[in-house]
């Protein structure tokens, strides 16, 4: 029968334990050079940051990308041929929603009246003439304002002058008397106020994007209260986008009543994350060295027994996931990796990981023979922890590595950052960690104070020391220990030098040798602890009574129930308010635009790119069926509060007709002509030509006068949710594809959100399939049952489903930051059941005394980590971002359900998928077959067997048995070979008998003894286990 793979692994590890013990000096020096020299990634931080949401939460080949591309193809940004609305590959914008307080009764105030119309303009015209930053060039100070920076039409900014139109008419421009009754009567008729779309002359004016919340008075549009209004400035990118950022950056905090600037919505997430990572690490030191002390009883006195105590390793523990995020870090960022600051969450995940694997090392450490040297110490608890610290590792690693090959680039950015930094804690938890760790096992092998590194004195020597010192006699060399160096004298110094080289080479070693005491004493101890005695008497026993594993089958399927109910309930989705801090200025402006223009007033945009011939009737026919199915849906406003310019055309031919005789176009030729010549000295020339992409060659009639493409805005309503968004996109999208000939193109600005909700589910299916595929191949790579392996993917599959279906319940969507936790719980889920699983395919007995020795050998160990995991979030609860709660929420119902699938349901489950496993002997079997005290013969090797020691005579004075002294009966792990008893153990006399024991006891024993090895002789060989 082969070596498992988990016995090979051990081996390994046990090996390196002897090399770091050996190199823990370069192994502890290295790990910081190492961190030093990748922190110069730090360097190119600023310039590697990202802050564009669009990019970082939408995938990477979304639809929406090719749909703003076609945009920008034939209406390419233009500084001075510019109309708010019309591009979608600009950014240097404020939109400004100004409504009245609420009253808790009337709701909003109106802001028509002329209380509130008046102080709005007031704001207004304060931010185009008054608002300035001051610019240092070449020593000279100037002063910068909107009009500098201004985007406009034919050298005009665009001033939101509807809110001038919006006020009474008899106090526009100031004018008095019989000029403003004039002014008043030719106001009245050449501009109409209406909803959504007004008049002012030939010129349209979309008030529903203007004017939020109105109340209609007629069939026609008119209004007389709104809840807001929305002002908007466009300032210049490019050579003076600096300024115009500090310009935006100075009206933002003059509009948010801030004493600082407001930085941007993402950063200031991430600016309030830095002071939770620091209390976390604080929280989390304090716990670590809390859990490392450990406790001494003497004499009915309790302390602390300050050389088994390790406080150094807890800090250790802290400060290895900090080396590990920031040499993670440095290297992404020294390769070229974008920062956002939604990886600021991903250290505190690393923390977490680490302290986890540190608790697993020391309760390893705790458990081996403190009679061992330091070297074979380090040694076996790197054999023992190995595998569990690997599969901790391994599989975040595994699930945050799938995870970066996700289209959703603030997924990926998420998981590169976490996966190096997983896999530095890793590499630095077996070399830096494990340095401290042999360092402070140095200390403890020679009786020195953790803290202090004095030494101190055992509670024994201690009492006797006290006593020669009330008696003020001398200190007796009985009662103290005492350890002398012996220096051997240099017999070399006449060597060469070259000699001494060779020498030196030739004795290089890369482990630390055992200790020739190492292969006689046992690897581990069976020291007594509170926590082991609690989960072997108290907790396992009280878990696997049938009465109580009913009731977690209840209690389980009522968990299972809700989880599955969640799933059906899952929405999909992030709000753009959730990606700010709930303190920060755009929250107030999402929340106004969620209760106003989502609601009604929107405008999308519909390109047509191979435009019909509307001279042709049936061209004509078959594109109005297409505008009246746009026109027609649950999230698209009617017929007049489409703006597209064929209606004004029309209307231009037809008033010529009427007026001036003129007769409609009689050729397609002549109908596109007058189109082009109509939009020379049309009213809305500014709209209208900013929606026409005409042939550039003007020799060419043909060329000039071919309609290229065109587009047309419609309004939209009922836009509020997440999943208004993804299903209207849907829907536009749909009804496109269905007039093939025109190829049409939609978009809107929330487009890039709906591509997030529509690949979130897809890519979360594919990414927890594969991740799932993987944690099934390394649970039954590393522990060595098909069965516990099985049990640990049901495992997974059920915490996935209780995650996914109870963060629904806690009001949690499906978006970025939720997908991310779900994929970190795939490897989460694996580390504490796997855990468990190991430990109870490796216990012996029957099923329930396997599940027992599983939990009181690593039930502590793994409630540690879950908890301090715990303890290491906990803070982000407090910061008020709702991205930042989503991730406290997920993670900690990841932890929590893992957790309790560790230590309650998979115990319990293992019992009975695993209950004809093991030992077919259970642990009282084999404690009736060995009623007598236990004897063990322990040999470094078959060779030692055939050593002779002095003979004792018989009862009848002579007998030739020679053989080892036996103290014990059993054989150390090393020496595990075939040994034929006949080669060894030669007898000259059947009557022969034991040396008589020093004690003079055990007669009846040995007799026992000699007995069964006379038994044996029958037999050719005897195999020692």
């Amino acid at each position: 029968m082969g070596i498992s793979f988990d016995v090979i692994f051990m081996q390994i590890f046990f090996r390196w334990g002897l090399i770091a013990h050996k190199l823990r000096h370069f192994l502890f020096v290295g790990t910081f050079l190492l961190t030093g020299f990748l922190s110069f990634g730090f360097l190119w931080i600023q310039e590697q940051t990202t802050k564009d949401p669009q990019f970082v939460f939408s995938p990477e080949d979304a639809r929406w990308r090719y749909e703003r591309a076609v945009l920008s193809e034939h209406w390419p940004l233009d500084e001075q041929h510019f109309w708010p609305g019309k591009s979608y590959d600009y950014y240097g914008y404020i939109d400004v929603i100004a409504a009245g307080k609420p009253d808790p009764e009337f709701g909003r105030p109106n802001l028509l009246l002329s209380q509130y119309i008046n102080e709005v303009e007031r704001i207004n015209q304060y931010i185009i003439h008054n608002l300035t930053v001051t610019i240092d060039h070449n020593g000279k100070e100037y002063e910068i304002g909107f009009l500098d920076l201004c985007m406009s039409y034919d050298w005009k900014c665009y001033l939101n002058d509807h809110v001038i139109m919006l006020m009474p008419k008899t106090k526009w421009h100031n004018l008095q008397g019989q000029l403003a009754d004039f002014a008043k009567d030719i106001i009245e008729q050449e501009v109409k106020i209406t909803y959504p779309i007004g008049w002012r002359g030939t010129e349209p004016i979309y008030f529903g994007a203007l004017v939020g919340g109105p109340h209609l008075t007629d069939e026609d549009g008119h209004f007389d209260y709104v809840k807001a209004i929305r002002l908007t400035y466009n300032v210049r990118d490019g050579k003076v986008g600096n300024i115009s950022q500090i310009w935006r950056k100075k009206l933002a905090a003059f509009l948010s009543d801030k004493e600082n600037p407001p930085s941007e919505g993402l950063q200031d997430v991430a600016d309030a994350l830095t002071p939770k990572l620091a209390i976390t690490s604080s929280i989390l030191l304090t716990f670590c060295l809390l859990c490392s002390i450990v406790l001494i009883n003497h004499k009915g006195f309790t302390g602390i027994d300050w050389v088994r105590s390790k406080p150094v390793l807890g800090f250790a523990a802290l400060i290895c996931p900090l080396l590990a995020t920031a040499s993670a870090w440095g290297l992404v960022l020294w390769t070229g990796g974008l920062y956002n600051a939604i990886v600021n969450v991903s250290p505190f995940i690393v923390i977490s990981i680490g302290v986890d694997d540190a608790f697993l090392m020391n309760a390893a450490w705790h458990r081996t023979n403190p009679e061992l040297s330091v070297a074979r110490r380090l040694a076996e608890t790197l054999s023992e922890a190995a595998v569990s610290i690997t599969i901790t590792s391994l599989t975040d690693i595994l699930s945050f590595g799938i995870g970066t090959y996700t289209t959703l680039p603030g997924v990926r950015l998420f998981c590169i950052y976490t996966f190096w930094g997983i896999l530095f804690t890793y590499l630095y938890q077996i070399t830096y960690f494990t340095a401290v760790m042999a360092y402070a096992g140095e200390m403890e092998d020679k009786g020195k104070h953790s803290l202090f590194g004095i030494e101190t004195l055992q509670p024994n020597e201690a009492a006797c020391r006290k006593q020669n010192l009330d008696n003020a006699q001398p200190d007796s060399e009985a009662n103290v220990m005492s350890k002398e160096k012996v220096v051997p004298k240099d017999t070399n110094l006449k060597l060469s030098i070259k000699q001494k080289t060779i020498d030196f080479l030739k004795n290089i070693e890369f482990e630390t040798a055992q200790h020739k005491d190492d292969h006689h004493l046992d690897s581990f101890h069976s020291r007594e602890t509170l926590v082991n005695r609690f989960f072997r008497e108290i907790y396992g026993p009280f878990l696997l009574t049938n009465p109580i594993k009913w009731y977690i089958l209840g209690c389980y399927s009522i968990y299972l129930s809700l989880a599955i109910y969640g799933c059906s309930q899952v929405k999909e989705g992030l709000n753009p308010k959730n990606l700010v801090r709930k303190q920060f200025y755009l929250t107030n402006f999402y929340s106004l635009i969620d209760e106003t223009f989502w609601e009604e007033g929107l405008q999308m945009q519909v390109v047509v790119n191979n435009p019909p011939n509307f001279f042709e009737p049936k061209q004509r026919e078959r594109f109005h069926v297409m505008m009246n199915e746009f026109e027609n849906t649950e999230y698209t406003m009617k017929h007049n509060a489409t703006m597209f310019w064929i209606y004004a055309y029309e209307g231009q031919l037809r008033e010529d007709m009427d007026r001036f005789n003129v007769s409609m176009p009689t050729t397609s030729q002549e109908w596109y002509e007058r189109c082009r010549e109509w939009l020379l000295t049309a009213g809305g020339r500014r709209l209208w030509e900013l929606d026409m992409d005409w042939g550039k060659n003007q020799s060419d009639p043909n060329d000039w006068n071919r309609l290229k493409a065109f587009r047309l805005q419609l309004g939209l309503r009922n836009y509020k949710s997440a999943t208004d968004h993804t299903n209207s996109c849907k829907l536009m999208r749909k009804i496109a594809s269905h007039f093939p000939e025109f190829n049409v193109t939609t978009f809107h600005e929330y487009y890039p959100f709906a591509d997030q909700y529509l690949e979130l589910k897809p890519a979360l299916i594919r990414n927890c399939i594969i991740a799932a595929l993987c944690m099934m191949f390394i649970a039954m790579l590393m522990i060595p049952s098909i069965r516990a392996a099985f049990a640990i993917v049901l495992a997974i599959a059920s915490i996935d489903i209780g995650v996914l279906g109870y963060m629904t319940l806690w009001g949690v969507n499906l978006e970025s930051v939720s997908m991310i936790t779900i994929i970190m719980s795939i490897g989460f889920s694996v580390d504490l059941s796997a855990h468990i699983a190991y430990a109870y395919v490796k216990s012996e007995g029957s099923s329930n005394e396997k599940a027992i020795g599983a939990l009181e050998t690593l039930g502590w160990p793994v409630f540690l980590g879950a908890f301090s995991t715990i303890v290491g979030i906990t803070v982000l609860a407090t910061v008020d971002a709702l991205i930042v709660q989503i991730f406290f929420k997920t993670t900690f119902l990841v932890i929590a359900f893992s957790l309790m699938h560790g230590i309650i349901f998979l115990p319990v489950f293992l019992t009975v998928v695993l209950s004809e496993s093991g030992n077919k002997k259970t642990k009282s079997e084999l404690e009736t077959m060995e009623e007598k005290p236990k004897r063990t013969i322990i040999f470094d090797s078959p060779r030692d067997l055939t050593k002779r020691r002095p003979s004792a005579k018989n009862s009848q004075g002579s007998f030739d048995l020679e053989m080892v002294e036996v103290d014990n009966y059993s054989v150390d792990s090393n020496a595990l070979e075939e040994v034929d008893i006949n080669l060894n153990f030669r007898m000259e006399a059947q009557n022969s008998i034991l040396e008589e024991d020093k004690n003079g006891k055990d007669e009846s024993l040995k007799a026992e003894i000699f007995e069964e090895y006379q038994k044996q002789q029958t037999k050719e060989k005897v195999t020692f286990f």
